[in-house]
C-alpha cells in the first residue's frame, strides 16, 4: 500500500479525493487530512508518508513554500489547484504531477501511477527547485525554466534560451544558445502543446521555434526564417498563413 497524506484547507476537496482514491486508487491508503502547512507537517514527520497530496495555493503559507521548507523531500508529491493559466504553465514547465479542481477520475490515476512507478523504481526527481522559480516569474512565461526529461533523467534550461526545436522521430532536439543541444525522450507535439501559449510557432512538421530568437524572415512559397544562431528554417506552405498571424501577434506590426 502508498501511504498518502492529504493537505488542502477546504474540507470539501480533501472528502472528495479520498471518495476518489477509494474507488480508482485502491492501493493508496490515506493515512492523515491536514487542513494547513502546520498540521501537515507535523503528520508528514510523524507518518513518514510516501506520497502527499498538497494544495497549491492555501491562507497563510502555500504549498510550494512549505516543501521548501522542508529541506530534504522523502516523499513523492502530486500537487492540487485551480484553474489558474499561469500556475498551471508553471506547473507544467517544472513537468510536476498535478490534479486540477474538480479532480477527474482519470487525471487522478494518471498521476497516482506516475507517483507510483517512481516509489517503486526509488527514483525520485524533485522539480521543486524549478517549479518555486516558475511561479516566481509566472507572469511571463519566456522568464520560466523547463524540465527536459533526457535518457539520464532531466536538464533544466530557461525557456528564453531555447532557439529552436527539430522532431526526431519520437524524440525532440532542442538547439539552444551558445550552441548547446539536448534531446529530449518526448515527441514534438508534446512540446507544441506545452509552449503553446508562449513565443513558440510551429513552422513546419518537424519544426518549432521560439519567435523571439527570429533575425529574418525571407519570403518564398513557404519561406525561410534566419533565427540568431543563423540557421536558416524552411516555413512549410500550409504552416505560411499561421506562421504570419503569430509574428504579428507577437510583435505587434
Amino acid at each position: 500500500m502508498i501511504k498518502a497524506i492529504l493537505i488542502d484547507d477546504e474540507q470539501m476537496s480533501r472528502n472528495t479525493l479520498r471518495k476518489l482514491l477509494e474507488m480508482y486508487c485502491p492501493a493508496v491508503n490515506v493515512i492523515a487530512e491536514c487542513e494547513d502547512t502546520v498540521q501537515g507537517n507535523t503528520q508528514i514527520k510523524a507518518l513518514n508518508p510516501d506520497l502527499v497530496f498538497l494544495d497549491v495555493a492555501m491562507p497563510g503559507q502555500n504549498g510550494v513554500d512549505f516543501l521548501k521548507s522542508l529541506g530534504k523531500i522523502n516523499f513523492e508529491v502530486i500537487f492540487v489547484t485551480a484553474h489558474d493559466k499561469y500556475v498551471l504553465q508553471a506547473l507544467r514547465f517544472a513537468a510536476v504531477d498535478y490534479l486540477l479542481k474538480p479532480v477527474e477520475e482519470r487525471q487522478l490515476m494518471d498521476a497516482v501511477a506516475s507517483a507510483e512507478n517512481r516509489i517503486k523504481s526509488k527514483k525520485r526527481e524533485s522539480n521543486i527547485d524549478t517549479l518555486l522559480y516558475n511561479l516566481q516569474h509566472k507572469t511571463q512565461a519566456s522568464d520560466m525554466q523547463l524540465c527536459i526529461p533526457d535518457l539520464q533523467g532531466f536538464q533544466v534550461v530557461q525557456i528564453s534560451d531555447i532557439i529552436y526545436c527539430e522532431a526526431e522521430n519520437t524524440y525532440t532536439c532542442f538547439f539552444l544558445k551558445n550552441n548547446r543541444e539536448i534531446v529530449a525522450s518526448r515527441p514534438l507535439i508534446d512540446y507544441e502543446t506545452l509552449l503553446e501559449d508562449s513565443s513558440f510557432v510551429r513552422i513546419h512538421k518537424s519544426t518549432l521555434i521560439n519567435m523571439k530568437h527570429i533575425k529574418e524572415y525571407q519570403k518564398g512559397e513557404g519561406g525561410v526564417v534566419i533565427m540568431s544562431n543563423d540557421k536558416a528554417l524552411d516555413v512549410s506552405r500550409r504552416k505560411k498563413e499561421h506562421f504570419i498571424a503569430k509574428m504579428k501577434e507577437q510583435f505587434k506590426y
